[in-house]
């Protein structure tokens, strides 16, 4: 149910979601808490999510970021898991975001130039077509 809601009409949930969802086969108290707290934001802040206002001055724009092993950490540096950065990207047509996506990037980069392009590679291959559609109507 959160995993729908972040993807179509909460995004602001979905790292939060995607945190907790990558715990699902042993999860603890402490997940149990997180999808709560969760809840508790989404009941509390009925009046947020998607609000499309359309531009048609703008065309295709793609925002992308990367973060660079954010979840490394000397306590537990042997865990393969903590060094992959982390891929965000939104996809607007005419400013209304019409794709978005933040997920942990499949290769472990050297630097944070690398890690930006691969996020840039993951974003283009979801706006190339969107391009190609657009050009067609």
């Amino acid at each position: 149910m959160l995993s729908y809601l972040a993807n179509s009409v909460r995004p602001e949930i979905q790292m939060a979601v995607h945190q907790t969802a990558r715990f699902s086969m042993n999860p603890m108290r402490s997940h149990e808490l997180a999808i709560m707290r969760i809840g508790r934001y989404l009941v509390d802040n009925p009046d947020r999510g998607m609000i499309y206002t359309v531009d048609k001055s703008k065309g295709l724009e793609v925002y992308v970021d990367a973060d660079f092993a954010g979840c490394w950490s000397s306590a537990d540096s042997s865990n393969a898991d903590n060094v992959l950065s982390r891929t965000g990207f939104v996809i607007c047509y005419a400013g209304c975001p019409v794709i978005w996506s933040s997920k942990l990037q499949t290769e472990i980069a050297l630097s944070t130039a690398e890690a930006e392009y691969i996020a840039m590679s993951q974003a283009l291959r979801e706006a190339i077509p969107i391009q190609r559609l657009a050009k067609e109507i």
